[in-house]
Order: structure tokens, then sequence, then C-alpha cells
């Protein structure tokens, strides 16, 4: 029987796949595979075909790995290929093989192997849970001798390993690159990505610029959930929580409807986070529960210490209290010194001022500057200490950035404080009370208390900043 060369022609099916027509891809593959070649070159066309699956992850591993068996079967000596390498350990780290298993098995594919091998090599180390390993196989990779329907993944998968290593500028990078060399159809869940990685940097506003052009049409339900998602975190950095709110809770019910998501625990999160915002501390601290319930372990004492400021809002002291001992128990949370600041104003409100007082100048030498000031500052205020609380306010206005709620809180506590001290203060009152009032929303207890603060030193001062001799 005649048999072909066994020289393999993969452009055809590369071509389809730069223009994202997959199908057609795999139906040049199949067939060439199940064609009249030399055995050689099918056990060539089976292992390219097990590539193109492992494009698909997880859901590439039910065709792939009999593919890559095929080839094998076929020409037992492409156990030594370094693509084959590499695709075993690819599809081995998405069955759940350990990091360490899958980086001992892909040391034996070269680091400067050809560039195909080396792209799935990267691959399997990003799946596996090593993404210095991987950021660095990719950095090796010249694009140019990528195949057209590799070179954007690249950028995409060392966007992610640098999304993993926490590198949220080289990742926007890398995405932004990836958006730029996708075919269309493929952009959207680069978008995703990119955004996701701009909302780390701070930067709400060109995130929701990205996420406004993906067309929606073309998500699979799973990233139709994910974009309600960031732009609910965009909307909420961004000073729109009710927006926020609605768009979070439809990205929770896109993820009942497709079965559940990874990302379950940010969005209660993010949920969570909104309704704080709007003031509503009771649906947070169900919220708050819903993402303790699925957050990771190494995610968890940030969850409490934003979940105790919920309960202390709703006068929950005791709960916070509780939350708030096991975070600061935790001795790789790095904001112990302001969860123990948080635990010391729980204590203040529980009137315990001599306990809050202990813990909070333990958090002063920790370094929880703000925040430990303005407790001392109430606790001397509570005993009408003015002048000791005027000294720890304004050292907490000076530790704290303009606008935040510590800051807030110092100028509110000195307006009122200056006007216990009569009309001599005026000037001051006047000063803090207006620094006060810029940050404070009318609903808030504090807006009509400095509003008649504002009034009097206004009446005393005559329409002047400062009493005239």
């Amino acid at each position: 029987m005649f048999r072909r060369s066994r020289v393999v022609d993969l452009e055809p099916a590369r071509q389809a796949l730069a223009q994202g027509q997959y199908e057609v891809a795999f139906a040049i593959l199949e067939d060439a595979a199940r064609g009249g070649f030399a055995r050689g070159a099918q056990a060539q066309y089976w292992l390219h075909l097990a590539a193109v699956y492992a494009l698909y992850a997880e859901d590439g591993v039910e065709n792939g790995v009999p593919a890559l068996r095929q080839a094998v079967g076929l020409d037992p000596n492409l156990a030594e290929n370094p693509l084959y390498r590499a695709l075993y350990w690819e599809f081995a780290a998405y069955r759940d093989g350990t990091v360490g298993d899958v980086k001992r098995g892909i040391r034996q594919v070269p680091a400067r192997s050809e560039a195909v091998a080396a792209y799935h090599a990267a691959s399997a180390l990003l799946a596996a849970g090593a993404p210095k390993s991987a950021a660095k196989r990719l950095t090796l990779i010249p694009p140019s001798e990528l195949p057209a329907y590799l070179v954007w993944r690249r950028w995409s998968l060392l966007g992610q390993s640098r999304e993993a290593l926490g590198d949220w500028g080289g990742a926007a990078q890398a995405f932004v690159k990836a958006v730029e060399l996708a075919p269309e159809a493929e952009r959207g869940p680069e978008r995703l990505s990119l955004a996701g990685a701009l909302l780390e940097l701070g930067e709400p506003q060109t995130a929701l610029n990205e996420l406004e052009r993906i067309g929606e049409d073309a998500l699979r339900i799973e990233e139709r959930a994910v974009l309600r998602y960031l732009s609910g975190r965009a909307h909420l950095e961004s000073g729109n929580p009710n927006l926020a709110l609605t768009l979070l809770r439809e990205s929770a019910a896109l993820e009942g409807e497709a079965g559940g998501s990874d990302d379950g625990f940010q969005t209660s999160l993010a949920t969570a986070q909104a309704l704080v915002a709007l003031g509503r501390y009771q649906e947070a601290n169900a919220s708050f529960a819903d993402a303790l319930r699925l957050a990771p372990a190494e995610d968890r004492p940030y969850v409490q210490h934003e979940a105790a400021y919920a309960l202390i809002e709703s006068d929950e002291l005791a709960a916070a209290e509780t939350m708030l001992a096991e975070v600061v128990s935790d001795p790789t949370y790095p904001h112990r010194a302001e969860a123990l600041a948080d635990l010391a104003d729980t204590r203040l409100k529980s009137g315990e001022l001599d306990g809050a007082e202990v813990l909070a100048r333990q958090s002063l030498e920790m370094g929880a500057t703000a925040a430990a000031c303005l407790c001392l500052g109430n606790i001397a205020y509570e005993y009408f200490r003015l002048d000791e609380a005027i000294s720890w306010f304004e050292q907490a206005v000076s530790a704290s950035q303009q606008g935040d709620p510590v800051w807030v809180a110092a100028q509110q506590l000195l307006a009122d404080a200056y006007a216990w001290r009569g009309d001599a203060m005026a000037g001051r009152v006047l000063t803090h009370a207006r620094l006060a009032l810029e940050h404070t929303e009318p609903s808030s207890e504090w807006y009509l208390p400095l509003r008649r603060h504002l009034a009097a030193a206004q009446r005393i001062l005559g329409g002047h900043d400062r009493l005239l001799n």
C-alpha cells in the first residue's frame, strides 16, 4: 500500500486557527491523522491535534489525552519529543498534577525548545501553579518563531503569569498586547483580563472603557458574569455604589445560571463592600458571611477585617470583637496594627475605656498612627480632657489622607471640641467644620451639628475667617 511522505504540512490548520476557524482546523488535522500517511506522519498530526485541544485547557483534556496517546502509539519515539513532553505535562496539570511533578517533567523540555513546544511547556507550568517559571519560559520565546494563533496567546499567558505574581502593571502591559494581536472574536476575554488588571492598578475608569468595548453576545455565560462583576467593581471604586450593586447582583445571578463559579467569593465580597458604601450594614453582614464561607484561606483575614467594620456599624459589637480578635491573632496578616486599632475602637464603643486605651496604645506602637490617635482622642474626649483630645485628633489628621474616614472623623471631632472651648476658638471651629462638611453626607448624624457649628462660628467672626483685634 502506498504511503505518502512523513513530512507534515501544518500550515493550512495553522491558518485556520489564526482566523478563529477552529472547526476547520480540527477537521484538517483529524483527516490527516486518519489519512493515508506513513505512521510517523500520522503520529505528528495526532500530536498537533492534541496541541490544539490543549488550547481549551481543562475542556480539552477529554479529547486531547487520547490524541496524545494515539500519537505515541503510532511512533513510540515521540515520547522524547519536546512538544509531546510539554503536552503530556500540560494535560497532567489540567488533571490536578502537583506543581512539583509538573516542574520536574517540564525540566526535560529544553528552555529554548522549538517555539510551540516552549509555549505549551510554559502553559503547563502556569496551569500547575508555577507562574514565575512560566513567565521566565515565555519571555525566552521569540514571537517571530510562533505561528500566528499562538503569538497573542503568548502575551495572554504572560499576562496571566504576571497577574498570579501580583505584577499588575506587567500584566496590564501584556494583556494590552494580547488584545491588540488577537482576532476580533477572541478579544472579549482578553479585555476582561485587561480590565481586571487595571482595577488592581486603581484605574476604574480606564477599566470601564475597556469593558464597554466588549461585545457581550460573543461571551460565554461565565464570561458575562465576569463582565458584570468587573463593571460592578469599577463603578463601586468610581463612587457609584447603587449601580455597582445592581451589576454585582446580575453577576451572581449569571454565576448561579452557569452552575456556580470560582468567582463566587469575589462577587460576594464586592457586593458586601457596595452595601457598606450604601450604609446598608445588616445586608452587608449577610454578604460578608457568604464571602467568608467561600474565601480562600489566604484571603480570610482580609475579609474578616472588613466584615468586622460592618458589624461595628450594625452595633453588633460582640461579634465584631470576636472576629477582630481572630484577625489580630494571625501573625501573617499584614494589617494587624490597624485591626488592633479597630478592636480598641470596638472596646471604646462598648464602654470599656481602659481596655480600649491599652489596645490603642499597642496599635500606635505597631504603626497604626491615624486610627490609634483617633481612638485615643475619643477616649480623652469621653473624659472631657479637651486639650489632650484635640492633640490626638490633630495627630490623626496629620497621619491620614484628606477625605479618608479617619481624617473626616478627626475633623468632625475637632470642630466639636473647639466649639466647647468657646468664642475664642471660633476660627478653628470654622476651619474644621468647613473641611468636615466637604466630606460629610447630609444623611450623616454629624451633618446638622457641623452646620450649627459653622453658623455659630460665622456669626461670632462677623464674616471673617478669624477674630479681629
